[in-house]
């Protein structure tokens, strides 16, 4: 998908200085209306902070959207529950390749459940490697949290 982005050139202001904005079209019916996404911008570098701005925001989309099908695939996992044996939510963590699914799946737990899980890998596994490194790592002992 191309061309969804055009410079729109807005009319001078008041003070007859030239500004331009980034716009879309949207079409309504048969007619184009311009519609802008930006101020209007009197400087290249203005333009360029407002379309770094885009930017973020466009990749910010795309992390959310990693996590929707991140959740998706969640499915996938054997689901983790609070009556299974910290022996056997490790062996589900270990199998997890994404570290936000290990980390909203062990987040999802009770405090109790989370405290076992903990103790039972930084005290049974090997931390210094793969999903136990993660864990160790990322694991905050005051909250109970991964974080």
């Amino acid at each position: 998908m191309s061309g969804i982005f055009k410079i729109v050139t807005p009319d001078s202001d008041t003070q007859g200085k030239k500004n331009i904005s980034v716009g879309i079209d949207l079409r309504i019916g048969y007619k184009k209306i311009p519609c802008l996404i930006t101020k209007a911008c009197e400087s290249y570098e203005v333009l360029s902070d407002e379309v770094m701005a885009i930017r973020h925001d466009l990749e910010r989309i795309v992390k959310e959207a990693k996590g929707f099908f991140e959740k998706e695939a969640l499915g996938e996992v054997p689901e983790v529950t609070p009556e299974m044996p910290v022996e056997e939510i490790w062996s589900v963590f270990s199998q997890i390749e994404s570290e936000d699914q290990i980390t909203q799946l062990f987040n999802g737990l009770d405090e109790t459940k989370r405290k076992e899980v903990a103790e039972y890998i930084l005290t049974h596994c090997n931390v210094f490697s793969g999903t136990g490194a993660f864990f160790s790592r990322s694991y905050n002992s005051s909250s109970g949290f991964i974080e």
